[in-house]
């Protein structure tokens, strides 16, 4: 059964993965082709081609490893000729002596001429003649025109087609470069609001009553309606919610109408420590207890563990959940020790946290204390319309506010903390956990983060290469190709080095 889910978690990540990456490929690709910009090939997937077919000048492919996509654009970097001064190369010449085909070695074909590069120019700025001239065995020298839809053949049958300056990334308008770059991460920002309005439809919106729908708390059933908590009266969810921030107990005396009679019940709640990364145990035998049923990231990988009982936080003696809820309420260091039993064996653990202040810069509290039930959902029109821009103006708020934490050491938050592909796996598992519904939302909410990482100011990233087109927009100077081209290659390089990093943590965190 592991197996099995192993299997189908991974088959929904790779599915997920591909179409997030593959729907950012196809804006970059749709406004290409608009440009009037040579795709040498739009692929869906990594690796070795499955299927290809050649449509005018685009080769499509579907490619063996599920994982992502690409476009392959003639000319990003300017004039990026496969042939210099000095190369041995063939030539095949149309039935008016044109050439038509460079044979890049030897074994791809018998060419009808052969010999060596003297002068080219296979980029034709301002329309002008395509040209090569090659010096033979004999030493004598010859100029050869090129069609401008002329190829490169390689290893025997492999092709490409050369990119003369018209059909060239680089020759197009600031405007035509800025709608190519940015249409990518646009892709995936209309993605994820696709996605969140055909959960607005499914789902509804959610009742803002206080009738229990659903209830994974063994203390409430489907059609409770709960109308005191803590003593406090509560008529809606939002006056649940409020009380419940501002609970400091693990037990709550709750007063429910129930088969049309009030019934006064203490109800166990879900602690969940969202700054310490601890979640309590709600097992009978543990409810009054400090036992450990849920670890964050961080405490797992300090050597804590689900079943652990908590003595001591920073060396104060606790014996129960409502003594922890105390001390997490304003907890704003950014380490934390705690002292647990383990099979009747004393140990001790510190780690990094996260402070109250972080967690209110993204959104949340220190402590969230869960009833663990649902309202019902209707289907609101108006909700329809206005919920899938409010859940991604939340995601993108949440993403700039965790950025932002990156870079302020006080925060807890770090580079360690980044999720690669192995991280977004165990994410889109739990997700894919949750339901339908939740999946969509994820990978709403993931697409958005892939939108957003690509605009980040970053060479290599497509919001470098727009703070380039800036440049030029006000310099009214281009940047020169081959530098671009090496700044580019050179944070493509740094970013490979984060990424190897951050999957090295993810497969850490993985195993321990």
């Amino acid at each position: 059964m592991e197996v099995f889910e192993l299997i189908f978690n991974l088959i929904i990540f790779l599915l997920v993965l591909t179409a997030i990456i593959s729907i950012h490929e196809l804006g970059h690709f749709i406004f290409a082709k608009r440009a009037g910009i040579l795709i040498h090939e739009f692929s869906i997937g990594m690796g070795p081609a499955i299927a290809m077919k050649q449509k005018g000048d685009t080769k499509y492919a579907i490619r063996a490893i599920p994982l992502g996509g690409y476009v392959a654009m003639s000319g990003e970097n300017g004039d990026n000729a496969l042939i210099s001064k000095g190369s041995v190369i063939g030539l095949c010449l149309n039935e008016i002596g044109l050439v038509t085909e460079i044979l890049l070695d030897k074994t791809c074909k018998q060419p009808l001429i052969y010999g060596e590069v003297v002068d080219f120019d296979l980029f034709g700025k301002n329309l002008s003649e395509l040209y090569i001239e090659l010096k033979t065995e004999d030493g004598s020298i010859s100029r050869y025109q090129v069609t401008r839809d002329a190829k490169y053949i390689y290893q025997k049958t492999k092709d490409l087609q050369i990119t003369p300056e018209e059909s060239s990334f680089a020759s197009k308008t600031i405007w035509q470069r800025f709608l190519v770059l940015f249409m990518g991460p646009m892709m995936n920002f209309l993605l994820a609001l696709l996605i969140l309005f055909i959960v607005a439809i499914i789902q509804g919106k959610p009742l803002e009553n206080n009738v229990v729908d659903i209830s994974s708390n063994p203390g409430l059933i489907a059609g409770d309606v709960i109308t005191e908590i803590n003593g406090i009266e509560v008529s809606n969810i939002d006056e649940i919610r409020a009380v419940s921030n501002n609970l400091n107990q693990h037990i709550v005396p709750v007063v429910v109408t129930r088969n049309g009679s009030p019934e006064s019940i203490n109800l166990y709640v879900t602690i969940v420590l969202q700054n310490f990364g601890l979640v309590n145990d709600l097992n009978d035998n543990n409810k009054d207890l400090a036992i450990i049923g849920g670890l964050g990231g961080k405490a797992k990988s300090a050597g804590l563990d689900i079943g652990d009982e908590i003595t001591h936080i920073n060396d104060v003696s606790v014996s129960n959940w409502s003594d922890i809820i105390e001390i997490a309420r304003n907890y704003n260091s950014n380490t934390i020790k705690v002292d647990v039993l383990r099979s009747g064996e004393a140990r001790s653990y510190t780690y990094e946290v996260l402070s109250a202040e972080s967690l209110k810069s993204l959104g949340y509290e220190s402590v969230s204390v869960r009833f663990g039930f649902q309202t019902g959902y209707a289907f609101d029109f108006i909700h329809m319309i206005t919920y899938p821009f409010q859940k991604f103006g939340s995601s993108v708020t949440e993403m700039i506010a965790t950025l932002s934490l990156l870079f302020n050491p006080n925060s807890g938050v770090g580079v360690s903390d980044l999720a690669g592909p192995v991280g977004i796996f165990s994410l889109v598992s739990n997700a894919a956990q949750g339901g339908f519904i939740s999946l969509m939302i994820f990978v709403a909410f993931l697409s958005v983060n892939i939108g957003l990482m690509n605009l980040l100011p970053i060479p290599a990233l497509d919001g470098g290469r727009l703070i380039f087109l800036g440049y030029e927009a006000i310099s009214k100077k281009k940047i020169p190709p081959k530098f671009e081209l090496y700044v580019n290659n050179a944070f493509f390089i740094l970013l490979l080095m984060l990424f190897v990093y951050v999957t090295w943590n993810d497969i850490l965190r993985l195993f321990t």
